[in-house]
């Protein structure tokens, strides 16, 4: 499997990510770049999903 294909799989797991769980990802990390990567890509999906409610008026 390519970069690409690995980083698209990557961003399709991402996207649906439950907020709920995100505690225990970050708990069960085993490093500190590995508890910033899940950090940064809560933040991401977050801002997506705020972007998204915005944009359609739910706010």
């Amino acid at each position: 499997m390519s970069k690409s294909e690995i980083l698209h799989e990557l961003y399709k797991a991402c996207k649906d990510l439950n907020f709920d769980e995100t505690h225990d990802l970050i708990a069960s990390a085993e490093s500190a770049d590995e508890k910033d990567f899940i950090r940064t890509v809560t933040d991401f999906v977050l801002q997506q999903r705020q972007q998204r409610v915005v944009a359609e008026k739910r706010f």
